[in-house]
C-alpha cells in the first residue's frame, strides 16, 4: 500500500527537479541559432514618431563554453532529481514514523484511561484513609501520593506527545 503524503510537499520537491531540467533545456537551446525581432518608437526633437523594426539572427560559432554550461546544467539537474527523490523518501519515512508513534501513544493513552488513572485515584483514596485512621506514617503517605501524581503526570505527558505527533502527521499527510 502506498502511503499518501502531502501533495504540497511532493509538488515542491518535484518542481525543484523540474526547474533544474528546464535550465538544462535552456542551456541546450543555446546551441541553435537565435532569431530576434524588435520594434521601437522614438520621439527625438525635431522629428517625432520615428518607427524602427529590427530583425537579428545570431549563430553560435564557438561551442566549448556552452558545452561546459550544458554539462554543468546536466549535473545540476541530476543532483536536483536525486535530492527530490531523497526528500520524498524522507517525507514518506517521516509519515510512517509518525503513524507508528500515533499508534504507540494511542495504546499508552488507552492504558492510562482504562486502568492507570483509576489506580492512581484508588491509591490516593487509600493513602488518605490510612493516614486518617493512623494506619500509615507520613513517609508512606507522601510516597503513595507522589506515585499517584507521577501516574497523572505520565498521562499528561502522553497526551502532549500524542497531540504533537498528530499535528506533525497532519502537516506531512
Amino acid at each position: 500500500e502506498q502511503r499518501s503524503t502531502s501533495e504540497a510537499h511532493l509538488g515542491f520537491f518535484n518542481s525543484q527537479a523540474s526547474e533544474a531540467r528546464a535550465i538544462l533545456n535552456v542551456e541546450r537551446s543555446r546551441f541553435f541559432p537565435e532569431l530576434s525581432i524588435g520594434y521601437s518608437r522614438q520621439d527625438i526633437l525635431p522629428l517625432k514618431n520615428l518607427n524602427a523594426w529590427m530583425v537579428g539572427v545570431s549563430f553560435p560559432i564557438y561551442f566549448l563554453p556552452q558545452r561546459s554550461k550544458v554539462k554543468q546544467a546536466r549535473l545540476a539537474a541530476t543532483s536536483a532529481q536525486i535530492q527530490a527523490d531523497s526528500n520524498i523518501r524522507e517525507l514518506r519515512n517521516k509519515v510512517l514514523e509518525l503513524e507508528a508513534s500515533l499508534r504507540r501513544y494511542n495504546e499508552s493513552l488507552r492504558y492510562y484511561t482504562s486502568s492507570a488513572l483509576k489506580e492512581a485515584d484508588e491509591l490516593t483514596k487509600a493513602a488518605n484513609l490510612q493516614l486518617q485512621q493512623s494506619e500509615t506514617g507520613i513517609a508512606e503517605y507522601i510516597q503513595s501520593i507522589a506515585t499517584a501524581r507521577d501516574i497523572r503526570r505520565g498521562y499528561i505527558e502522553t497526551v502532549y506527545q500524542y497531540n504533537i505527533a498528530a499535528l506533525e502527521y497532519e502537516l506531512f499527510k
